[in-house]
């Protein structure tokens, strides 16, 4: 058995396996394979794969990375404490990216730094930093950009955390010094976050990842992936939108993913009755009631502080 951190560790061993698999599915009538989940960070990010693989291999990143801005976007306008945009103007916030240099995690900051008028961005190189921050100011020069390689140094002002490290159980910062009323959204698999230290915040929001529903009459046929029922990883839906669509190619290989694929995905996805799934958290979805309450304890809380 390989553990999911072996996936990273030992690149050559799981291309080996992802290829052979690749062949399996041509061999069953496959036109394209997705990877998804932690096979679509590990190594470089598809492209052995792709180059060895008999049909087109696509990530499904760049369907992660839309779904988990759409769904922080969602929850932070539902939860109403931050000043509204007006007139298409960016938002007088902060968001916080973890993990800014990977391949979801710099696509999230670039489509950021367009709505929020401050982005943080943490990663473990600053010459990466450095170069990450060059790219958001040519396309956006108004956003005030800061670097870190401590997330805990910024964590108390950002109004919202995307974090897309796959540390796979390093901690990634101290969720006790995270501003009330913040929106975590969790893209990394396995979870950047712990069950046990999201439970010590009722103030915030904490979203694992943004997922999408598929309108179908009936049940999916799938393995148990701990996951309301019809309701997909975003990344393995960008495979079968593809699919639908007859676009068998390397829809998203590598780490730089350009944002015209992240849109052109998310409106694939509307064509064939993709929606994003309800705001998730551990194990259960938000309700309204849940989103009253996380803002009444937000309050309480920046009262105190």
């Amino acid at each position: 058995m390989v553990h999911l951190e072996q996936l990273c560790i030992y690149p050559a061993s799981t291309y080996k396996k992802l290829i052979k698999t690749a062949y399996l599915a041509k061999k069953l009538g496959a036109e394209i394979m997705g990877l998804g989940v932690f096979t679509k960070v590990a190594g470089d990010t598809g492209i052995t794969v792709a180059k060895n693989s008999p049909i087109p291999i696509t990530t499904g990143n760049s369907y992660s990375a839309s779904a988990a801005l759409g769904v922080a976007a969602d929850a932070l306008k539902k939860l109403a404490l931050i000043e509204q945009s007006v007139n298409n103007e960016k938002l007088k916030s902060t968001s916080m990216i973890i993990g800014a240099t990977g391949a979801i995690g710099s696509v999230s900051s670039k489509l950021l730094s367009m709505i929020f008028e401050e982005i943080i961005l943490c990663g473990t190189k600053k010459d990466k930093l450095e170069i990450l921050k060059k790219d958001i100011l040519n396309i956006s020069p108004n956003t005030n950009v800061i670097i870190t390689t401590n997330a805990d140094e910024y964590v108390s002002i950002a109004d919202m955390i995307v974090t897309t490290t796959s540390g796979a159980g390093k901690k990634i910062f101290d969720i006790m010094k995270v501003k009330p009323g913040c929106v975590i959204t969790d893209v990394a698999r396995p979870l950047d976050l712990k069950p046990e230290d999201v439970n010590k915040r009722p103030d915030v929001i904490y979203i694992e990842s943004g997922e999408i529903e598929i309108t179908v009459k009936d049940k999916l046929k799938m393995r148990n992936i701990n996951l309301p029922q019809n309701v997909v990883f975003a990344c393995k839906v960008e495979t079968i939108v593809l699919a639908l669509e007859g676009r068998f190619e390397k829809f998203t290989i590598g780490r730089d993913i350009g944002w015209e694929k992240v849109k052109k995905i998310y409106k694939l996805g509307f064509k064939y009755g993709m929606k994003l799934a309800s705001i998730l958290g551990v194990n259960v979805a938000y309700t309204e009631k849940d989103i009253d309450r996380i803002r009444t304890l937000a309050i309480a809380a920046k009262g105190v502080r």
